[in-house]
């Protein structure tokens, strides 16, 4: 298996110590970039070798509740999970390189779980960020066909100011600008937005269905639960109806943190089950440019992760 995760994978005694999404994410990542195969034995024995567990029957016990948790996974994902999965164990059933936004989605939900992994690929997030972003808008678009779905986060590839960014918005939705001049400062960029998504009509009029869309690829998800501030939003735009509020994150929540989640953006909600969704619209739901994007930056991470598993 994958080497175990440095953080949230403490000693269990008396009570389960092990975070079970974390314990999900890693049996899923260790199948789908370097076991073919796993048992429920198999996986209980490496969490009593690596001393996350001392007792037998309560290592197979947090495995088998991770074993609900990606059955759960499975469900909602459908025919695009690389996985499948019975009773005793669960089987790779497709390669990482042939489902790139799944192995993509995998190390964002690891990587803040390993304690080198800073130290292995740098603080830079950009290009992690704009994939995170470009991977969400083919999501949307394959999942919503009849909305229209733009980038506007500010990216190295697309450095634009604010005022171009407020200015596009506010054409495409047929509202006014509004007091922009508050708010273009040097370090705006595009004040939280990172993806339009919206449904017009034919008769090209206003009050329409809006979304406003932060995409959160990092650790730091949470403090972005209320970006774009709707407020602001609404005060460089003047929209005739109020848009909604969208997030968008790589990882797997449970029921419980989806909620929390979900009342704290009062919106929309993207978690990657929802995301990866998109394979049961259109099974080619990436473009090959984003399909090779992904690609070269998963393999050096996947190397190093392989390197720290011998």
């Amino acid at each position: 298996m994958l080497t175990i995760p440095t953080r949230e994978f403490n000693l269990s005694v008396s009570k389960h110590n092990v975070r079970l999404d974390i314990l999900s994410d890693w049996i899923e990542a260790s199948v789908l970039c370097m076991d073919e195969s796993l048992s429920v034995i198999d996986i209980a024995d490496v969490l009593i070798e690596e001393e996350r567990y001392r007792s037998e029957d309560m290592a197979r016990e947090a495995v088998r509740n991770a074993w609900a948790e990606l059955g759960r996974r499975l469900l909602w994902i459908g025919d695009g999970c690389v996985f499948s999965l019975d009773n005793r164990r669960i089987r790779r059933r497709s390669q990482w390189q042939d489902t790139p936004a799944y192995a993509f989605c995998i190390l964002l939900s690891m990587a803040p779980y390993y304690d080198w992994w800073v130290h292995e690929f740098g603080h830079d997030y950009t290009e992690q960020g704009e994939l995170f972003e470009l991977v969400t808008q083919a999501s949307l678009e394959a999942q919503f066909t009849d909305w229209t779905v733009y980038q506007t986060g500010w990216t190295r590839s697309n450095a634009v100011g604010l005022e171009r960014v407020v200015k596009e918005v506010a054409g495409r939705l047929g509202e006014q600008k509004g007091h922009l001049e508050l708010w273009n400062e040097p370090n705006a960029k595009e004040l939280g937005l990172d993806l339009l998504c919206y449904r017009p009509f034919p008769d090209s009029r206003v009050g329409i269905p809006v979304y406003l869309a932060q995409c959160a690829s990092g650790a730091n998800w949470k403090s972005k639960l209320s970006a774009p501030n709707l407020g602001v939003w609404r005060n460089v735009i003047q929209f005739t109806t109020m848009p909604t509020r969208a997030l968008a994150a790589p990882f797997a929540l449970s029921d419980r943190e989806f909620i929390h989640a979900s009342a704290a953006v009062d919106g929309l909600l993207l978690d990657r089950c929802r995301l990866l969704g998109a394979s049961q619209c259109d099974a080619s739901w990436l473009s090959q440019e984003l399909r090779d994007r992904l690609v070269a930056w998963i393999e050096p991470r996947t190397e190093v992760l392989l390197q720290r598993s011998m």
